[in-house]
């Protein structure tokens, strides 16, 4: 099927196989072809990139992905969609569809062997609200050879993570890898069923492996955002706190926030 995003493909496909969107997946259908190729044109890809898409839903995105991509390997948890995935996307030779939750993919033995056939290797996802976060942490902490990372996300999720003043163990995490941009807005109107809220396409450039020992201080330094850097790691350093803070040259009444990349990194020398 040619522009499956057009309203009427979409609205035929859900109503041939009976499907309605998923509450429990926070499903939303990108109904606009005009946005759809938008967001393809800030991924950058070639024939020489293999996308790995989170969620293809019916295949919309997906399609358009394949015009571009050398490849595009789709994650799909929701196995309802499995006769309008054939259905939509049967004709594509170069789009495989594998249903699985992405949350239990190895993702980093998967890129490796789609690194032997492909110069670059991306994703692209629409991402549910409910799962942003978990899905982001996964793909970063994974330590694959990907190049990049576009998602499309809630828009005040979207401007927070990219506030160079707003920090978290996600942005700490992001910025410990790469970089990240907005790329797009997205509105909520060219999504069946239409979520409350805008969406927006952000973008993380991957340059640099992952510490994962950056898990074991990031989430008790935030346990508790009021409190200072020295309370939150008491329970991870004990009595060696204060000196451990000192060595890094960090102030130990500083909340979690005020802290830099940098600094949590010296951090982790000391676990």
């Amino acid at each position: 099927m040619k522009d499956i995003a057009k309203k009427s493909n979409t609205v035929y496909l859900l109503d041939k196989y009976q499907i309605q969107a998923s509450k429990k997946y926070g499903q939303n259908f990108l109904i606009d072809l005009n946005t759809i190729k938008k967001i393809v044109n800030t991924t950058n890809i070639d024939k020489d990139t293999c996308v790995i898409e989170i969620g293809p839903g019916i295949g919309a995105l997906s399609e358009q992905l394949s015009y571009h991509a050398g490849h595009v390997l789709c994650y799909e948890i929701d196995t309802r969609l499995k006769d309008v995935l054939e259905e939509s996307l049967g004709e594509f030779k170069n789009i495989e569809v594998i249903y699985q939750d992405f949350l239990t993919v190895d993702l980093k033995n998967v890129v490796d062997d789609l690194k032997k056939r492909y110069h670059r290797v991306c994703i692209v996802a629409n991402l549910p609200y409910y799962i942003t976060s978990d899905i982001l942490e996964h793909i970063i902490t994974s330590n694959s050879q990907l190049s990049s990372i576009h998602a499309m996300v809630q828009k005040e999720v979207a401007v927070k993570l990219t506030d160079q003043n707003y920090h978290s163990p996600l942005t700490f995490m992001i910025e410990s890898v790469g970089s990240i941009s907005l790329d797009m807005i997205v509105s909520k109107n060219v999504f069946s069923p239409a979520p409350h809220v805008d969406s927006a396409i952000i973008r993380i450039e991957l340059n640099r492996e992952y510490n994962p020992l950056l898990n074991f201080i990031l989430k008790p330094a935030f346990t508790q955002k009021r409190k200072t850097i020295y309370n939150n790691l008491k329970g991870l350093f004990h009595e060696k706190t204060k000196d451990i803070l000192e060595e890094c040259h960090i102030k130990e009444n500083k909340r979690p926030e005020e802290l830099k990349i940098e600094d949590y990194l010296k951090l982790t020398q000391f676990l």
